[in-house]
């Protein structure tokens, strides 16, 4: 029986592993820049992936010269539109002017190591640590102080995207009773998922699981801020464009 039960444990092991779709790291070189266009010979990236393009000038001097995200991806190929590359902005520093060109050195799921997780509760957070070691979850509370500074106890699709500029964090986990999604941080699309569900998500701390006892809102408005329901409001903040 052992034998047996030793592929049945296996086959579970791949099922899992097939169904989970966890962001990745990928290098590549980029080709057929045209305009804001280009591509990379990689295959099944998925659309929102975000990126870098980094370009060598001798063997010790390189620097990063585009933003990217993915746009479309098939066998072989995979499309994608250039942006300005923000992640270093600072007004008293001259920028590069150097433009992507064929050849340079493509990094998508750049900073993909770096997660913001949001979570209901304390439970679901060491799930997250747990379930996902390779990434570096950053603590909620960190979000939870920039809210706080805000005076904004609901939590928008602009406070994540600048919390992860600021703490140069390359994607955002939400985890749900039916699973984790994790969304990109440039392009706000969601490019991965995770059989691993929310631990009592009845159970939740406004906004998500942090130690703050509560985050405040403007001293003008009296109104009541609070999220009804975990899942439903952050799936919503999932498609926001």
């Amino acid at each position: 029986m052992k034998p047996i039960r030793l592929l049945l444990t296996t086959l579970a092991m791949a099922s899992a592993l097939l169904a989970a779709q966890e962001p990745r790291t990928e290098r590549g070189t980029l080709a057929h820049v045209q305009g804001q266009s280009a591509e990379v010979a990689l295959s099944g990236i998925p659309k929102g992936v975000s990126g870098i393009v980094v370009h060598s000038y001798d063997k010790t001097h390189k620097a990063i010269v585009a933003s990217v995200f993915v746009t479309g991806s098939e066998e072989g190929v995979t499309r994608l539109k250039l942006l300005p590359y923000r992640g270093l902005e600072q007004p008293n520093l001259p920028t590069v002017k150097t433009p992507p060109q064929n050849g340079d050195l493509v990094i998508l799921g750049y900073l993909y190591d770096r997660v913001l997780p949001v979570v209901p509760n304390e439970k679901s957070f060491a799930l997250a640590k747990r379930s996902f070691p390779k990434f570096r979850l950053i603590h909620p509370d960190l979000m939870a102080a920039e809210l706080a500074k805000d005076k904004s106890p609901i939590p928008s699709k602009e406070h994540f995207q600048r919390m992860c500029e600021k703490f140069s964090l390359g994607l955002v986990l939400f985890m749900f009773r039916d699973g984790t999604d994790f969304v990109d941080c440039v392009s706000w699309e969601r490019v991965g998922h995770a059989d691993v569900a929310s631990v009592d998500p009845k159970d939740f701390k406004q906004p998500f699981y942090n130690r703050f006892e509560k985050i405040p809102s403007p001293f003008y408005d009296w109104t009541e801020h609070k999220i009804e329901d975990f899942d439903k409001f952050y799936k919503a903040l999932e498609k926001k464009k």
